[in-house]
This record gives C-alpha cells, structure tokens and sequence, in this order.
C-alpha cells in the first residue's frame, strides 16, 4: 500500500497537523502540486531545500488562515523576515 505525507492546519484546534494517507483515498482527487524538487545523486535533499520546502508550506497555510500571519517568524536565509504583507510605502 502507498500512503502519501499530508500536513495541514486544524483552526479548530489551531494545530498544524502532519500524517499519512492512503493514496487510495486520493484517486481522482484535484491536487494542486506547486513545488517540484528532482531527487537523486545530483540533486540531494539539502537543508536549504528543507528549510525553503518548510517556509512555503508555513507561507501557504497563512494564505488560507490570515489568523497564523501574526506567528510567522520565518525568514529568507539572511535574516530578513518573510511575510505575506506588501512592503510599506512610507
């Protein structure tokens, strides 16, 4: 059996949640597949690749849950944090 890595946000409980999930229960399913990173000897799972995998996932719950913005604490690599809001024009 395959089962595929799933994570989201339960606002009820307001907990990020991860496990897994029979691909049987998929079939058919829309899956909107928005990062894509080759594996293999040439293209290794790095912690730079984690890091930016795990930053997206975080970003991509805010975008459906504005509630988590306000606890987003991540950056880009060099300190600057990252956020769903436009820059200030001030």
């Amino acid at each position: 059996m395959i089962e595929y890595f799933v994570s989201y946000y339960d606002p009820e409980t307001k907990t990020i949640k991860t496990g897994f999930v029979d691909s049987r229960a998929l079939k058919g399913a829309r899956i909107n597949m928005s990062i894509e990173h080759a594996v293999g000897v040439d293209d290794p799972i790095t912690d730079e690749f984690a890091r930016r995998f795990g930053g997206a996932a975080l970003l991509w719950f805010a975008t459906q849950y504005p509630e988590l913005r306000n606890f987003l604490e991540v950056t880009d690599g060099k300190g600057s944090k990252i956020t769903l809001e436009p820059p200030s024009t001030n």
